[in-house]
């Protein structure tokens, strides 16, 4: 029978050792990329739902904003036109009508508040193109003042408006009408 020589089983036994350590230290290595690639999948995903949510928030936003303020303009100009009618005939505003374009013109201003907050600036711009003429009209009529500007005012308004609405329409991916060049 022949003896193995005393170092042949500490060799073998390093050999082993050795071997176990490099394949833990492998797997570790592995687990944590794998863990690193799961993270950043996660953070991806993550971030890619929160701007799905804030997006969907601004879209809403800006819905309900541009829902808000068509009303009362619309408003407002119902009770423009007749108040300029009114005034372009002779006869000077009564107490009902000179009511009635007090409050529209106040519901038109207190609707101004989501718009300029969630739209761009572009319909900030348009928003305030459309609204000025309808303001300066209102305050002649109601002031009482007979003056030539007064179709010119609620012509550019109708303009400005028609313009604001496309770019409403525009911007929230809608179809939107068409207008002709305004030069």
């Amino acid at each position: 029978m022949s003896q193995v020589p005393v170092w042949v089983p500490i060799v073998v036994a390093a050999l082993g050792f050795v071997g176990v350590v490099t394949s833990q230290l492998i797997a570790g290595w592995r687990e944590d990329r794998r863990w690193r690639r799961e993270a950043e999948r996660e953070d991806l995903r993550w971030r890619r739902e929160r701007q799905r949510d804030w997006e969907s928030r601004s879209f809403d936003g800006r819905v309900a904003g541009y829902s808000e303020i068509i009303g009362p303009i619309e408003a407002f100009d119902w009770v423009l036109f007749r108040a300029r009618r009114v005034v372009e005939s002779g006869a000077g505003l009564d107490e009902h009508l000179a009511t009635d374009l007090r409050g529209v013109s106040h519901q038109a201003r207190n609707s101004l508040g989501a718009v300029n907050l969630h739209s761009p600036e572009r319909i900030r711009v348009r928003l305030r193109e459309a609204m000025i003429p309808r303001v300066r009209l209102s305050t002649r009529l109601l002031d009482g003042e007979r003056r030539d500007d007064l179709r010119e005012l609620w012509d550019t308004g109708q303009r400005e408006y028609r313009l604001m609405r496309a770019e409403m329409r525009r911007d929230l991916g809608l179809d939107a009408e068409e207008l002709p060049e305004v030069v």
